[in-house]
This record gives structure tokens, sequence and C-alpha cells, in this order.
């Protein structure tokens, strides 16, 4: 379900209707919000439903663990229970003909059949008794820091999880080519083959941040299992983020919500403007980054010479259209939390007007940035350990951000390139943010651009050959013509009012400055809004970039 799509706007008002039906009852306002996630993410693939419920499995008793020592016969009696229940749902499922009664899990199970097969019960059992002999052994053994244990054991599985229907393919295909090069013959070659659930990426790390905060003791575990199941699956923000922390979303669960006017006024314009993003720059845009990359990505046309400048202009159309497409995503998960009483996190705060590399991931997708920073650079040490150790922190944080993007090398590269950008400008003490508007930040902001833009030459392209091509083209075979100047007005036509919002933001210092402005002038950019929305829209939803991490 898109949330630029029709089905998701009828799905919406629905849930939101009957969710403050029941506003004298934070409770039941939750149960509403619980089974309206797992619609929600059930609609792309009802089998994917099964590792989110695994993952908040082992949220939910990980974080009770660390913090307590043990489960009460309630606790384990509940999170047994709905751990046992997914799996014999989703087992049986699959082997009843539902399709007359509810075609859409029909036509999503059907795509696999075996996925799930039988035996999956009894590897269940299996496991919940492995792991109720587990907690028994632990207590027998005082001297046993438990809360460490217990948090090697959830961060442990929800990183199996995560690498095994993520990065398997990947590791094993790329374990089979080293074996090759190195001893002469090809290996029998093991993968799963599976299909990358939407989101898994994002609510992995946002389960993981959860357990490690328990952990740190910034936040106490909870007994509801309601709570963290709906912290853990909260539609707006469950499959491109941004990834909430437990401090700051799970509270929200705890308690009565309200919205005054003025908040959903934002929540409104927040809405709009992010579907202004994301079906009238970023999905038109698209199609000029895509006319350019396409050929290159399917290595139908390696040997052609490439047209400079048009590279160049599908360069910058896919710093607009990424840009556009994730934050857009996340305007959006801001209103409609908004409209329900939440407060997320700010993901973007304008990024491309940074003037140095850790400026610009202070700007760029702020909750994974933080993420990093926070559960694995200032783990490993962070600046604290000396020079030489610092770039290396920095590498291995980058290198991890790139591999969270996707299981190819060039997210890698893109990963390293990043943290050489974080060294070079840290060896040469540029490391600040623009705290005024001065001809030298400008000039500092055009050349980082251009590094980021660099940069999404690596991300976009499919293969380094393409990443060759295109810096060669744009380098020695920079020419102008038809088609490179038809994209650029292109490009100019679907992006000059997000560039000049964007220079007010920076100007005015305030994200949401229109706000401030004459009434009159605020009617006539919503009725601009409005109309381009409905009339540059492609005429069906497009999926958004980051449902593929």
């Amino acid at each position: 379900m898109l949330f630029n799509s029709f089905t998701f706007a009828v799905f919406f008002v629905f849930v939101y209707s009957v969710y403050w039906l029941n506003k004298r009852s934070y409770k039941r306002q939750n149960f509403i919000l619980f089974a309206a996630s797992y619609i929600f993410y059930g609609w792309w693939d009802a089998r994917f439903l099964l590792l989110l419920i695994i993952a908040t499995f082992l949220d939910y008793t990980g974080t009770i663990l660390i913090d307590r020592n043990k489960l009460s016969t309630k606790q384990k009696a509940k999170s047994y229970a709905f751990l046992m229940t997914a799996v014999v749902i989703f087992v049986v499922g699959q082997h009843i003909d539902i399709s007359s009664d509810f075609p859409f899990i029909s036509s999503t199970i059907e795509k696999n059949h075996t996925i799930f097969g039988w035996w999956l019960i009894p590897a269940t059992l299996s496991f919940l008794v492995v792991f109720e002999i587990i907690q028994k052994c632990v207590l027998l053994f005082p001297k046993i820091n438990t809360a460490k244990f217990y948090l090697i054991w959830s961060v442990g599985l929800n990183i199996s999880l995560l690498g095994i229907f993520k990065y398997f393919n990947f590791f094993s295909e790329n374990f089979i080519s080293l074996w090759t090069w190195l001893f002469g013959y090809r290996p029998t070659e093991i993968t799963l083959y599976v299909v990358l659930p939407v989101g898994i990426s994002f609510y992995i790390f946002q389960t993981i941040s959860h357990i490690v905060d328990v952990y740190r003791k910034k936040i106490p575990s909870t007994s509801s299992l309601l709570e963290l199941a709906t912290y853990v699956a909260f539609f707006p923000q469950l499959v491109a983020g941004p990834i909430e922390r437990g401090a700051n979303l799970l509270p929200q669960f705890q308690q009565l919500r309200t919205v005054t006017p003025d908040q959903k006024k934002e929540a409104m314009w927040l809405i709009a403007w992010g579907l202004y993003k994301k079906i009238v720059v970023a999905d038109n845009v698209a199609q000029i980054v895509n006319n350019v990359f396409q050929p290159y990505d399917t290595l139908m046309i390696l040997n052609s010479p490439a047209d400079g400048l048009r590279c160049l202009v599908a360069v910058y159309a896919f710093a607009v259209q990424i840009y556009c497409d994730f934050s857009g995503y996340t305007d959006i998960a801001r209103g409609t939390a908004r409209l329900l009483g939440f407060k997320i996190m700010l993901n973007f705060n304008l990024p491309y007007f940074a003037i140095t590399p850790a400026d610009f991931w202070r700007r760029w997708h702020i909750s994974l940035s933080s993420w990093l920073r926070d559960y694995l650079y200032i783990p490993l040490g962070g600046n604290r350990q000396g020079t030489i150790a610092t770039y290396r922190n920095l590498i291995l944080t980058m290198l991890l951000g790139g591999l969270w993007h996707g299981a190819s090398w060039n997210f890698v590269f893109w990963g390293s390139y990043h943290g050489i950008l974080l060294i070079c400008y840290n060896i040469t003490g540029h490391r600040g943010t623009a705290k005024e508007l001065s001809t030298a930040n400008i000039l500092k902001g055009l050349f980082m651009f251009n590094l980021v833009c660099l940069g999404w030459l690596l991300f976009r392209a499919q293969n380094m050959q393409t990443v060759a091509i295109f810096s060669e083209a744009i380098v020695f075979n920079f020419r102008i013509s038809p088609e490179a100047i038809e994209s650029l007005k292109n490009l100019l036509y679907y992006s000059w009012f997000l560039i000049g919002y964007q220079i007010m933001q920076g100007v005015s210092g305030k994200l949401n400055f229109v706000n401030d402005l004459h009434w009159f002038l605020r009617l006539n950019i919503w009725l601009f809004i409005i109309t381009s929305i409905f009339r540059l829209s492609q005429g069906h939803p497009q999926e958004f970039i980051y449902f593929a991490f």
C-alpha cells in the first residue's frame, strides 16, 4: 500500500475515523493502530508479516530479560502464544484455498506456496523450548552478566534475521566467486533467492536501537506486548522510516493523544508537500534518470560513447529524485503520524545546503546517521582513541551505512566514498556547519553538493562499468546535444518550485516559513501544490525508492 495511492487515502480516512472515535482509551487506539499497521504491511506480501512478528517477539522478550532478568508466566504466555499463533496461521494458510473469500491474502501467499512449510511449526516449538532452557540455565549461574547475555542474544538474532533475508545471497555469491578465483573450480551454489521484505532494514534497526537503549538504561522495558508490537509496526514510518528510538516513540503509545488545530494544519501541509515532492518532482524527474541510466543498467550499450552533458544532467536529476522521493515519504509519514497524535523525528533538514560531509550527514537521513553514530561509531571508540582509530571507525561506520542500503558492491563503494570524504575533511579541519549566509559558504555548499552528486553516481549505477563510462563522458566528452538540453529543461521544469522553496527555507531559517506568510500567498501556494499534483501525476502510483532497503 503506497502513500501516494487512492487505496491508502481510503485506508487512512477509515483508520483515522475509527481511531478518534475511541479517543478516550489509548489502549483501544493502540489496538486499532496495531491492526491497521499489520494490514498496511501485509498489503505487499502477507507472508513477511511473520518476520515482523519475529522481530517484535525478540524485542519484547529481550528487553524484559535485559531489564528484569526473567519473564513472568504471563509475559511468556502472551509472547509465546503471539509467535506460535502467527506461525500456525501462516503455515496453515498456505495450504488452504481461500481465494474466493480472501483474494488479497490468497494472492500474496500463493506467490510461493512452499515458503512456510509444515516444518516451521516444530522448528518454532523447538526454538521456544531451547529459549526456555537458556533462561533456566542463565538463572543457575549468578556470575553471568544476564543483561549483556540477553543483549547479545536479542541483537544477534535480529542481525541474523536481517542477514539471511537481505545479505545471504550477496555473500554466498561473492564467496563462490572468490573460491573459484583462488582454487580454479566453482563450488556448489547455495542461495535462498527470497524476495527482500519491504522495510526490513528499518524495523530491524529500530528494534535493535530499542534493545540497546533498554540495556543502557535510557528507557525501561514495557510489559505490554500490544504497545511494543504497535511501536515496531507503526504504519506511518514502518517501511521507510524515520528509524525511531524507543525513548521518543514508545512513551507516546502509553498515554492519551490529542491534536490541536494548528497541529492539524501542520500535518496537512506536511502531507501535501510530501506528495508534491514525490508525485510532481521525483516521479517525473525519474524519467530523465531512467532514460539515461537504464541502457547501461542492462549492459546493453557499454561500448557506445556517452553524452557527457546528458550524463551530468542525469546525475543531478537523480540527486533531486532521491531527495524528493525519500524526504517526500518522510513528510507524509510525519504528517499522518501527527494527525494520529504522534510526533516522529525530522529526517531531512536541507541536506543539499551542507558545506561539509559531516554537515551533510547531520541533515540527510538523520535517523540513520544518528543511529550509526550512537550504535556503531561511538561503541567502536569514536574519536577517543587517536587519529588512526578515528579514521578506521569512520570508514567502518560508513561501510555499514552503505551496506545497509543494499547487498551490492555499488553501495559498499558509496559508503566507502563518504567515509573517505569525512576523513579528508577531518584532515583539513573542515567539519563545521554554515551558520551564516556568505559567499564563502555558498561556494563551499556548491562544492559539497557536487561531491554528493558524484556519490549518487555510485549509488544509482548498477555496475562499475557505468560509473566509469559516465565519469569519462563528463570529463572527456562534454558536448551540448539536443537530448541533453531537453533533459535539462525537463529537470528545471519539474524542480524550479522545489529549488525556490528550499532557498526560502534556508534564508528564513524556518522549514515551515509558509505559516508566516500572508493568507493570500498561502492560499496560492496551496492551490499551486494541489493543482500540480493532479495535473503532473504519472497516472498511477510509483513505488518509493527506499522501499527496496
